[in-house]
């Protein structure tokens, strides 16, 4: 799957998570997906990691907001050194 559906799943997701009740067991499988491609596509010591590991933690609105411009963000990176053909982050 391309980045960019990989990453729209993801908040799409989320999303869901929050839209069905809010089951704080799915939000923690959700943070740890959303996690680990956030870390196999920029790095564990990339900004957006780090802002993700700190800022969504418990799974309500806010913490929803903020992973999906983290994702959004990485996305549009993704898509630019793409573009440039560097293929980095």
């Amino acid at each position: 799957m391309a980045i960019d559906g990989r990453i729209d799943d993801l908040i799409e997701a989320g999303w869901g998570v929050l839209d069905s009740g809010f089951d704080p067991v799915a939000f923690q499988r959700w943070r740890r997906r959303a996690f680990d491609c956030l870390t196999a596509l920029v790095g564990p010591d990339h900004v957006y990691t780090r802002h993700f590991e700190n800022f969504v933690r418990q799974g309500g609105k806010r913490d929803l907001l903020a992973a999906g411009g983290i994702l959004s963000a990485a996305k549009e990176q993704m898509a630019g050194n793409e573009k440039a053909g560097t293929g980095q982050s």
